[in-house]
């Protein structure tokens, strides 16, 4: 019964057939009764920034950085403009 995923919570069910059954268990026992909210980027912003500044100064245009961390070309130039920590 605890092995089928068809009988787990819709939630699990849906972490299960994206990382697997294993990955979720260890998810369920590390993280079970919290509440998880998962920032919409990977990258930390001071170092996504400082990347950013990087491929600037290395001849990157503002459109084609907007692209690559999708972004708007604002957004970008915001970035750009502010001092580096």
């Amino acid at each position: 019964m605890m092995d089928d995923i068809q009988n787990w919570q819709a939630l699990y069910q849906e972490l299960a057939r994206l990382i697997g059954p294993a990955a979720t268990r260890k998810l369920c026992a590390y993280y079970g009764g919290a509440q998880i909210n998962f920032p919409r980027r990977l990258l930390d912003q001071q170092r996504e920034a400082e990347l950013i500044r990087q491929e600037y100064q290395q001849g990157a245009s503002v459109v084609a950085l907007a692209r690559r961390h999708n972004y708007a070309s604002r957004t970008i130039r915001r970035i750009l403009a502010k001092p580096s920590a």
